[in-house]
């Protein structure tokens, strides 16, 4: 039995995946936040979800290659980047491809911190990939819906 979706319900759909998107992008940033004070308050690096760019910031502090200020500066540049684009797309939803080339940056960074930890296939690295791809997704999903909804 094939279901009739009327004009609103398909509308509808649309304004959910372009909320989702938004929400799991600024949910994924209040996590890297959470996770950067985290560090500092227990001074371990083991937490379940991070953005990547901080942590492999923080891991590169921790092997000396980066002095702990130039660290705190690069996470502090990127979260207000992060912040920044929270906001433009709260305003406009069409600029969800600023944050999917943000969020895919930092997914890259992923790839650093998997080289950097050494047991890049401990279980906890493998959530953080799979964390990674499912917003991924969602903004993807977001992209095409606002494209969607322009028509």
């Amino acid at each position: 039995m094939a279901k009739n979706f009327t004009k609103e319900d398909i509308i509808k759909k649309h304004e959910t995946n372009i909320k989702s998107a938004t929400s799991g992008f600024s949910l994924a940033g209040i996590l890297g936040i959470i996770y950067v004070v985290r560090y500092f308050i227990s001074g371990n690096l083991n937490f379940y979800f991070s953005l990547a760019f901080a942590e492999a910031m923080l891991r590169l502090c921790q092997t000396e290659i980066l002095t702990t200020l130039s660290a705190l500066a690069l996470i502090a540049v990127f979260f207000i980047l992060y912040i920044f684009v929270i906001v433009l797309i709260a305003k406009d939803s069409s600029r969800l491809k600023l944050g999917l080339g943000l969020y895919l940056f930092a997914c890259l960074c992923l790839v650093v911190t998997g080289l950097l930890r050494g047991d890049s296939f401990a279980p906890d690295f493998f959530i953080d990939v799979i964390v990674h791809a499912f917003v991924v997704i969602f903004i993807a999903v977001g992209i095409r819906s606002v494209k969607a909804m322009k028509k």
